[in-house]
């Protein structure tokens, strides 16, 4: 029997729209964001951990020079910032924000809390980030959306998901760093290039080590699920082989069939008719009833309907162009009806 597959990222968009939670992003849930952010050179830590890694301060709200900061690296315009001379009518900037802010001034992302006040220590709020957002995106303020509710806009664009509305109070750099790394796949104004096409086609990750890729579920049927993985295109780095060691869902193991190259993949896809390409296809079985058993979270619709959570978990060995191997590993969730 078919089944209907619910992302996790939808139900809990539906669950938030039922209550406002009181922090719509958790420094725990921004990590991964953060870290794909700064291994992209588009966000960097506030100090360094004992063991040298960076330190993101993902638990604390970013003022409004640090929000034009990350917006401004976000961008890929940081080196450009920092070369420029720039003249702002502000009178309370420190010297490190001036690159920054003169730079988001001059170029139309953000205003003044007053003529000659910038409020640079001063929290921002979500609305202001989110329209500082959409402004380097291109879009405009009073023709594209409001500036009292961006998220409307943002929500339209894949950017957030409804977790963010009047009512919400606190906005930390966790959630600077989710909105942000969801912006890389946003659309620019005017054209069907997300920012991440921009940024490479621009040249300004290209220094980057990064591998990007992603992945979707291809088919969900009874003890069965299918997922394909793909390169985005322009990466700067590609796999050339890509195998999942191992596959979990809610702990249990399970047995999987993998076609492992692109060629491989091409021709496989195409046999099931599928015209799409990738480096990485794999079919898993596993029995769906132990792991619905076995869950321990589920979400209930406003009509009852009870779906548990299926908690996958990837382990994989990649190959890259130039022969690096690459171990890592993933998780992702997704509820199922019965």
């Amino acid at each position: 029997m078919k089944k209907k597959l619910l992302s996790l990222f939808l139900a809990l968009t539906l669950a938030l729209s039922l209550s406002v939670p009181a922090l719509a992003v958790t420094p725990e849930e921004a990590q991964d964001d953060a870290e794909l952010l700064y291994n992209l050179g588009l966000f960097l830590g506030t100090s360094t951990n004992e063991d040298g890694t960076p330190y993101f301060s993902l638990g604390r709200a970013p003022t409004r020079a640090e929000a034009v900061t990350i917006l401004v690296r976000l961008m890929g315009k940081e080196d450009e910032a920092l070369a420029g001379t720039w003249t702002t009518p502000f009178t309370d900037l420190p010297d490190w924000t001036l690159p920054y802010v003169g730079y988001a001034y001059t170029n139309g992302y953000t205003n003044g809390v007053s003529d000659d006040r910038f409020g640079a220590s001063s929290s921002v709020s979500t609305a202001q980030f989110l329209t500082l957002l959409l402004r380097a995106l291109g879009y405009e303020d009073g023709v594209d959306f409001t500036w009292t509710a961006p998220w409307v806009l943002t929500d339209q664009l894949g950017i957030t998901a409804g977790q963010y509305n009047e009512q919400t109070t606190d906005f930390l750099r966790a959630d600077a760093a989710a909105v942000s790394a969801s912006a890389l796949y946003a659309p620019v104004k005017g054209s069907d290039t997300t920012l991440l096409k921009a940024l490479l086609d621009a040249g300004a990750i290209t220094g980057s080590t990064v591998v990007i890729w992603d992945y979707s579920p291809m088919l969900f049927d009874e003890d069965f699920a299918s997922f394909l993985f793909y390169p985005v295109s322009g990466s700067p780095a590609c796999f050339t082989s890509f195998k999942l060691d191992q596959v979990t869902v809610n702990g249990l193991s399970c047995q999987t069939l993998q076609v492992t190259t692109p060629e491989e993949v091409a021709i496989y896809m195409a046999s099931l008719g599928y015209d799409v390409g990738g480096f990485g296809y794999v079919e898993i079985t596993y029995d769906e009833a132990a792991a619905k058993a076995a869950a321990t979270e589920f979400y209930t619709d406003e009509n009852g309907t009870t779906y548990p959570l299926l908690d996958f978990s990837f382990t994989y060995t990649a190959t890259q162009a130039d022969g690096t191997v690459i171990q890592g590993s993933f998780t992702d969730s997704y509820y199922l009806d019965e």
